[in-house]
């Protein structure tokens, strides 16, 4: 008789501390369950309406639920429940996202397209410059010398370095390399590319005014012309030396065949000094 007294006043506690947190009918129905399972009546105590002092209730109710027999139970079923609708509801938010991320980023990427960068005004200057750069043909031109071209042998070019104050080891080491010469022919442009222990790329317009090139700190003026002559297709190269006393011409005479080049370097001087010359052959690779 006793533990029925307590348990149904400790029921009545448990369902008035849940009056006073979520309201009369949410409690009314925690309580009607308790007093099912237990076939037992209950008493409930008058309704009210929450107040500013959730919060300390909510601590009470909880301890109540602590020192009650099976009033962690009540709790746990409380939020359990809450915690299942929230979670069902993000899950629901997520797959909607899910759903429609790709069509919104479509929509709005039709309506505001991305706006073209523009280059800055020194990336645009450089494209520019090398626009103007590339060859266009101005005029018909008597032979084509565009290909590539492989150094095959050197006369006397080991001699031809040290005459122009080229160190021994340097010398060397070019007189054993065999470098690659690039040549680009259109019309009246003509571009000489090498490729070796020694890079260079010049452009030229034959017939048209010198370029200034640089050869290991030598600076030079060159002209291109044509070989004179009905047979003879080749071109030469007149440098004149800005800070030497010497001038150097180079001619590059391609073969019948179109499948070898000669090129004969000849170095005057300003003084007394003999002339010195070398000859390189050059076979075609490409």
């Amino acid at each position: 008789m006793v533990n029925s007294s307590r348990s149904s006043s400790e029921q009545s506690s448990s369902a008035w501390g849940l009056q006073l947190l979520i309201g009369p009918a949410a409690a009314s129905t925690t309580a009607s369950n308790h007093h099912y399972r237990n076939n037992q009546p209950s008493t409930l105590a008058p309704s009210a309406t929450p107040s500013a002092f959730t919060a300390l209730l909510l601590g009470l109710y909880v301890g109540g639920c602590v020192s009650i027999p099976g009033g962690w139970h009540a709790l746990f079923d409380h939020v359990e429940g809450y915690v299942i609708n929230i979670y069902s509801g993000l899950v629901v938010l997520y797959l909607t996202t899910l759903l429609v991320a790709g069509p919104l980023e479509s929509l709005y990427q039709y309506c505001y397209p991305p706006k073209q960068q523009q280059e800055p005004p020194q990336q645009q200057q450089r494209q520019s410059q090398q626009q103007e750069q590339v060859p266009t043909p101005t005029e018909p031109q008597p032979f084509d010398l565009s290909g590539a071209y492989k150094l095959m042998s050197n006369d006397g070019f080991e001699n031809f370095l040290a005459v122009q104050g080229v160190p021994w080891a340097l010398r060397r080491a070019a007189n054993q390399a065999r470098p690659t010469h690039r040549i680009t022919h259109i019309g009246n442009q003509l571009t000489i590319k090498i490729e070796g222990i020694i890079e260079s790329q010049t452009t030229y317009t034959i017939g048209g005014p010198p370029v200034e090139t640089n050869v290991r700190g030598r600076i030079f003026e060159d002209q291109v012309r044509y070989l004179e002559g009905d047979t003879i297709r080749g071109i030469c190269v007149s440098k004149t030396a800005l800070t030497e006393d010497y001038d150097v011409t180079v001619q590059r005479v391609l073969s019948e065949d179109g499948q070898s080049i000669v090129m004969t370097s000849r170095a005057v001087f300003r003084d007394d000094r003999e002339p010195v010359e070398c000859i390189q052959q050059f076979q075609r690779i490409e």
